[in-house]
């Protein structure tokens, strides 16, 4: 054979054997794809369930911490009626106590929040 027939010959058996790897290319590609995206999804799913059991123990500690004070107060708020209850009658307590709560809550609402915040708001603008 001559060197140029060599060369065709050579540049001909590489031309084939690049087409019969790009299937198993193809394929390996794919693979690879598929193993990326398990992989992702696994560490998607493990990043999910710790948040989502971060956020249950933080709404087990909140209602914890919110319904054993209140609680205490409505246990507290009960003993002074019934305290209360033995030297007046029923509407004369409650009157006390309802105004009392009034006026503790005016209080504690001028001196928690700023001035220039509104108890409720209508409506807000939007900017668009």
């Amino acid at each position: 054979m001559k060197p140029a027939e060599t060369e065709v010959a050579s540049e001909g058996v590489g031309r084939v054997r690049r087409e019969n790897d790009l299937p198993d290319l193809g394929v390996r590609i794919l693979t690879d794809f598929g193993r990326i995206v398990a992989a992702e999804a696994r560490l998607l799913e493990t990043n999910i369930v710790g948040a989502a059991q971060a956020l249950v123990d933080r709404v087990y500690l909140a209602a914890i911490l919110i319904v054993v004070p209140a609680a205490g107060v409505v246990s507290i708020i009960g003993s002074i009626i019934m305290l209360l209850h033995q030297w007046m009658p029923w509407w004369q307590v409650l009157g006390i106590v309802g105004l009392t709560s009034i006026a503790i809550a005016t209080i504690l609402r001028r001196v928690l929040m700023p001035p220039d915040v509104p108890v409720f708001q209508i409506s807000s603008p939007r900017n668009n």
